[in-house]
């Protein structure tokens, strides 16, 4: 009696697992997706642009909105966009272990997406001459730079978190 007791304990226990696993995963390949940050219908792969930020090591590049209205989450990195023209607003920050200030700056850059494309936001800044600049780059072609675009008033912060 005491043998069919624990076996059915431990058969939910592990279907139990299971469905917390299935769960989980679920929600993580969800998660892992470009945000989808257009106004309108589900659109396939092929008839949406995805964008993404840059992910150098002391330069980061920040998406913050796009459009001017569309703001993003602190936890989104890529997103997915209609074809067409956007204007993003990025910050970018240098954080540089040997500096005694970083230094930073936010600017809009606008571009025309295409169609099953997937754009890249690169940014950097140059500490001795306190400039900086953008730049999107499209996958299909890396070496080609969509937009460029200088910043005006790179800004040093004393702290950053």
């Amino acid at each position: 009696m005491k043998s069919t007791f624990f076996s059915v304990f431990s058969t939910t226990r592990q279907l139990s697992v299971y469905f917390l696993m299935i769960a989980l995963l679920t929600v993580l390949c969800i998660a892992c997706g470009p945000k989808k940050k257009y106004v309108g219908p589900y659109l396939p792969d092929e008839e949406i642009a995805i964008i993404k930020p840059d992910d150098k090591m002391f330069t980061p590049v920040c998406i913050l909105s796009i459009d001017k209205n569309v703001p993003l989450l602190i936890d989104e990195s890529s997103v997915a966009v209609h074809p067409g023209r956007h204007t993003l607003f990025l910050e970018s920050v240098l954080d540089y272990p040997f500096l005694d200030k970083y230094l930073y700056f936010n600017q809009y850059l606008t571009f025309n997406a295409e169609a099953g494309q997937v754009y890249t936001l690169h940014a950097t800044i140059l500490p001795m001459k306190k400039q900086g600049y953008s730049w999107i780059t499209s996958d299909k072609d890396p070496e080609k730079i969509i937009v460029k675009k200088y910043a005006v008033g790179i800004i040093p912060l004393s702290t950053y978190p």
